[in-house]
């Protein structure tokens, strides 16, 4: 692997590599704090995700599907290889970081991929994740974890009941820049009343730094789809469902 200070460290496979890299880490970038499981769940990101980051000028017709039990492979399938070609440091997320307890979990990514993989994977399965898919021409290229407000411990806001969270946007490289974020929050807001919610929270980002950093979706988005500020600070955004 080449690291952002462009030394270069090999070895002859994955496993191999893991301890050179801490190493590394730990003589010429301690301020990152690294671990062993850090390092080998980007390492094995990298490995995985084999999704092209070629962005396609015009793409098909964007398909919104809700996430259902029935969803899991696809899911799984898309996390694995297409979601983070471009970013292999949030390819052992699963979107598990917060029913994992979010910021307030102190040893979050310590765990390993295989497990926020499995554990994703039996949260669509049981029903607790939902949420829309985006498909273009029959392929999944992105996902919106909207789902009931008790199930992430980790997130600060206004009454819970009754209130479907929308977390996390993940759009696979190639298909940024298409609006397909925003046909998945369409989805959410039009779908959601007839699942029982009765309101819809978000935690934007302000003025994200990069596409990648507006994982929670961007204040301007959900105000064109009529939320509104609840807080400040944090930044939380409300939408009544009727």
């Amino acid at each position: 692997m080449t690291c952002h200070c462009q030394t270069v460290i090999s070895a002859e496979d994955t496993r191999r590599l893991v301890g050179p890299v801490k190493t590394h880490f730990d003589e010429i970038h301690p301020e990152l704090g690294l671990s062993m499981a850090h390092v080998r769940n980007y390492l094995e990101s990298e490995d995985r995700s084999t999704g092209t980051t070629e962005p396609i000028d015009v793409i098909g017709e964007i398909e919104i599907r809700p996430i259902t039990p029935e969803s899991g492979d696809d899911v799984i399938g898309f996390f694995d290889r297409d979601a983070f070609p471009d970013n292999p440091a949030w390819g052992a997320c699963y979107c598990m970081f917060y029913p994992r307890g979010g910021r307030s979990n102190r040893n979050w990514g310590e765990e390993p991929w295989q497990e926020n993989r499995a554990d994703q994977l039996a949260r669509i399965r049981a029903g607790e994740t939902i949420g829309m898919l985006a498909y273009v021409e029959g392929k999944m290229v992105g996902w919106c974890n909207a789902s009931s407000r008790a199930e992430f411990s980790g997130l600060t806001g206004g009454p819970g009941d009754g209130v479907a969270s929308v977390v996390c946007f993940v759009v696979a490289p190639p298909y940024r820049g298409h609006g397909v974020a925003g046909r998945l929050l369409d989805g959410v807001v039009s779908s959601f009343a007839n699942r029982g919610f009765t309101g819809l929270e978000a935690y934007p980002i302000r003025d994200p730094s990069d596409e990648r950093a507006a994982f929670h979706g961007s204040l301007d988005m959900f105000q064109k789809a009529g939320f509104e500020i609840t807080s400040t600070d944090p930044l939380v955004v409300r939408l009544e469902l009727s």
